[in-house]
């Protein structure tokens, strides 16, 4: 064979050495898992009606943690503030004003809602709404992670997958969630039906949060929803532990 020959085989050799290696690469990345994304204590709230309650200390900086799956586009995920009337439902601040902060879903995205209510509020401290920075709907059915942080007194943050959003509420210093001993109770995934139409206007939310939550992380305290919240007996075949399927309405 002359040496012409000799050369032009073997870049055809290695030719289709590399397309065979390129090949190997492709399917073994097709049939590679992707790494699933760690969970911890996730309940399912099975209804719009359901919603658990936790007390905290959220008077000072705070964050709050957590993840979500849901396909439903509208619903109140977390709420602490003042509501009207009382009993078991009310929280601990409450009263006809006061300092709230609400996390919710509108059109399937994010808002963060926080501010002063009641009378005497001007317009500097309107409440103030954060909404995540993303382009599609995250009621997907896949998980996504929240943050809400509020590392100093005037700055809030809202983190939502790899993005975040920053505002400052004028006069924070004197924004500040629970009575006078620092407690408050946080309602998660809704609030009583009857206590909807008293929101600040800035939430639109009119019904729960109908899915799934993971890692719940309330300014340090990781204990699953099921053990720290209180639920209310009606609910409790609607709050269940664990995460399967697809969550349909």
């Amino acid at each position: 064979m002359a040496a012409g020959d000799v050369e032009a085989a073997e870049k055809l050799w290695r030719e289709d050495l590399q397309a065979a290696a390129a090949e190997a690469r492709r399917r073994l990345s097709s049939t590679t898992p992707t790494p699933s994304i760690s969970l911890i204590h996730p309940i399912h709230f099975r209804s719009t009606d359901s919603y658990l309650v936790a007390r905290t200390r959220l008077s000072g900086p705070f964050s709050i943690f957590f993840q979500f799956r849901t396909v439903q586009s509208v619903g109140l995920l977390l709420f602490a503030g003042p509501l009207p009337g009382g009993g078991r439902a009310a929280t601990s601040t409450s009263s006809a004003g006061g300092d709230f902060i609400a996390v919710e879903l509108v059109n399937g995205v994010i808002r963060y809602v926080f501010g002063k209510v009641g009378e005497g509020v001007d317009d500097e401290q309107e409440p103030r709404i954060v909404r995540a920075n993303v382009r599609e709907s995250l009621a997907d059915d896949e998980w996504h992670e929240v943050s809400i942080l509020r590392p100093t007194l005037n700055q809030h943050i809202l983190r939502v997958d790899n993005t975040a959003r920053f505002d400052n509420l004028p006069g924070a210093g004197e924004f500040r969630l629970g009575a006078d001993n620092g407690w408050t109770r946080l309602f998660v995934a809704g609030l009583p039906e009857s206590m909807y139409d008293a929101l600040p206007r800035q939430i639109k939310s009119r019904r729960g949060y109908h899915g799934c939550l993971a890692s719940v992380d309330i300014d340090g305290d990781k204990r699953s929803l099921l053990v720290a919240g209180e639920r209310p007996v009606e609910f409790s075949d609607n709050i269940i532990a664990g995460c399967q399927g697809i969550i349909s309405t």
